[in-house]
């Protein structure tokens, strides 16, 4: 499942690269500035969901590929003892 996700975020992705070729390379050009900033907000929102979406994807094939735990360990927390240390003292040792 997590690859039509993946499939559909590359999408998206080129679609809003698509969207930001064409104000650059036409709009702008063009003189048609009005027009320009309807379609750059599409473009940064279809951009930005196609991420998430790449980013879903990736969680989701983490997530089905991490090991499950099956059992459940109650054991005693192991106290740390404290070691002897050694003398700080200049000259001894």
């Amino acid at each position: 499942m997590y690859w039509i996700r993946e499939i559909l975020g590359w999408v998206l992705i080129v679609l809003g690269l698509w969207l930001f070729y064409l104000i650059y390379f036409v709009l702008l050009p063009g003189k048609k500035l009005i027009w320009s900033g309807p379609v750059l907000v599409m473009g940064i929102i279809v951009f930005r969901g196609g991420i998430h979406l790449l980013k879903v994807a990736v969680a989701a094939r983490v997530c089905q590929q991490a090991p499950a735990e099956t059992s459940v360990k109650a054991a005693r927390p192991v106290v740390a003892r404290p070691q002897r240390r050694s003398t700080v003292v200049p000259g001894k040792r």
